[in-house]
């Protein structure tokens, strides 16, 4: 049994949004086993983190394993091959641990390779963030991005591509079980972003054969066609999600349903006019307008907002990206504390992991970011103060 036993660290309560000061914590072989103003417990590893803090490790809710942040990921994806796209997947999760970000739900890649770097990650073939797999993207065959997409049009071959999901979950020894579907266009494809590519008896079938088979379902939706859709047939989180009324946000809530945002990158995108096509700065200019709108009205609202990047998009940057969604969704109105829950305790919770993960109680994994000051007062301590990062209690 190994342990490892942090001293007088302030340790960030995400859940009260709160910091327990001059605190002991106690890891064996990766959970948490107690947490103190003193244990005297012997360890073998002890971590003098007076003065320092101690976070839970970050979830980002929407990352491609497979892109790199640079190119435009579809080119990128036809010119290189599967093989490739594998190999920086394994990069980027070890990138991603070594960043901070602990657990990732990687939201479409080629092939379902998401799937099996999920299981090397497991195995421990490679070192890297924790992969919940949505395999590659349901869609029709207009789809978005149809290089990371499953073509289904009919009900049967949407039964199929589900049931193809759930099988790759299995063997893959996949306990936290998700979909991706892409119900509209982007800001990004050739396509257009208007209506929803599925009907309401479609979306509300997968919705109903997925939860049937224990899995839950993202989707892609970027139009307010689209987003009605998508929210009226209950599914489980909306991505992007820019351009949201008021009734359905309280629709959301209603429902137990999570917006993932994604803000960064269509800032990003709106401000690229020296390195993308003009059509796309002007699809991510409007949307970026319409998020600020619809972020700030569903904070109002409170309906539950997980923190996604979209981690792997163009111009974006190398992975990880959270911290920098961070500074965002801080610009956009949302305060530090309710920034850091997003990323941490909610996120965990839309999972169906917050037993394991999310935030630094007994019994739960030891998922930890040893920090040099506090992100309740700062966020860019989360990279600028990042001293060491720890997955299931081992050093990264």
């Amino acid at each position: 049994m190994s342990s490892v036993l942090f001293r007088q660290a302030n340790v960030l309560d995400v859940k009260n949004r709160d910091i327990k000061k001059n605190t002991d914590v106690l890891v064996k072989d990766g959970v948490i086993t107690a947490i103190a103003g003193h244990i005297a417990e012997a360890a073998d590893q002890v971590v003098d983190a007076a003065g320092l803090y101690l976070a839970p490790g970050a979830i980002d809710m929407h990352v491609h394993t497979s892109w790199d942040g640079t190119a435009i990921s579809e080119d990128m994806d036809e010119m290189y091959g599967p093989f490739q796209a594998f190999l920086r997947s394994v990069q980027t999760v070890e990138s991603t641990l070594k960043g901070g970000v602990t657990t990732i739900r990687d939201v479409g890649a080629p092939v379902d390779l998401a799937y099996e770097t999920a299981l090397a990650v497991q195995k421990g073939w490679i070192k890297g963030s924790r992969v919940i797999p949505c395999g590659s993207a349901i869609q029709s065959i207009y789809g978005h991005v149809p290089s990371i997409g499953t073509i289904a049009n009919t009900k049967d071959e949407l039964l199929v591509a589900i049931r193809q999901k759930k099988k790759l979950c299995v063997k893959n020894a996949i306990k936290c079980q998700w979909i991706k579907i892409m119900d509209t266009g982007g800001a990004a494809g050739l396509e257009d972003i208007g209506p929803s590519m599925y009907d309401q008896e479609q979306l509300q079938f997968i919705v109903h054969e997925a939860h049937r088979l224990h899995m839950k379902v993202a989707v892609h939706a970027v139009s307010i066609e689209g987003i009605i859709e998508c929210i009226k047939a209950g599914i489980d989180t909306i991505e992007h999600g820019p351009d949201i009324p008021d009734e359905y946000l309280d629709m959301m809530k209603e429902k137990n349903l999570t917006l993932v945002p994604t803000l960064g990158i269509y800032k990003i995108l709106s401000e690229s006019a020296d390195s993308l096509p003009a059509f796309i700065v002007e699809r991510s200019a409007m949307v970026t307008r319409q998020q600020r709108d619809t972020f700030a009205r569903a904070m109002k609202r409170g309906v539950r907002i997980a923190l996604g990047t979209d981690a792997g998009s163009p111009n974006w940057g190398p992975h990880p990206v959270a911290f920098k969604e961070m500074l965002v969704m801080e610009d956009y109105g949302m305060s530090r504390e309710d920034v850091i829950a997003s990323g941490t305790i909610t996120a965990a919770e839309v999972l169906g992991m917050a037993d394991e993960i999310g935030s630094i109680d007994i019994g739960k994994r030891a998922d930890l970011l040893l920090l040099s000051g506090n992100p309740y007062e700062d966020l860019h301590v989360f990279t600028d103060g990042l001293i060491r990062v720890y997955k299931d209690g081992d050093p990264f």
